[in-house]
């Protein structure tokens, strides 16, 4: 599962000015072997993940998901366009593991009004390279993605 819709869902919440998400979760089975499913309040409105799963943080992303394919159905999609998201992502997931941040090199080939832009990010010692983009910024975003997709498989 993707663990982006939280952030998602909050950036969201911010960008329409309505109170932030809210979770809650229920808990089925044993201690030793809990399962949780959890429910997202945003807008005054409460949207429910639809299964249970071994963890909180997963059950809340799959309400945040279910919250955004009715909040917002081109939302999901939109993540493609948010250039920060997956830097903050990959950044946080450095900073959980104690490893240092990740270092981002890009080239520009091209004419000057047509340049592109291939970035590559190194983390944990692994370089990871993104497609190529017409700016900088976007550029670091697709290596931050390829990243951050390959170290949580």
């Amino acid at each position: 599962m993707q663990h982006f819709y939280k952030n998602l869902l909050q950036n969201y919440a911010q960008k329409r000015n309505v109170s932030r998400p809210v979770y809650s979760c229920e808990v089925e089975g044993p201690p030793h072997a809990s399962r949780f499913r959890c429910k997202v309040t945003i807008d005054e409105k409460t949207y429910e993940g639809l299964e249970f799963f071994p963890t909180i943080k997963e059950a809340e992303h799959a309400a945040a998901r279910v919250a955004l394919s009715c909040l917002a159905p081109d939302a999901i999609e939109e993540v493609q366009e948010d250039s920060s998201l997956f830097k903050n992502l990959l950044q946080e997931l450095t900073q959980k593991e104690g490893c240092p941040l990740p270092v981002y090199t890009t080239t520009r080939s091209g004419e000057a009004h047509a340049s592109m832009f291939v970035s590559s990010v190194e983390v944990k010692g692994e370089a990871f390279t993104g497609q190529g983009a017409r700016t900088k910024k976007q550029a670091e975003f697709l290596a931050a993605k390829v990243a951050y997709t390959k170290l949580k498989e």
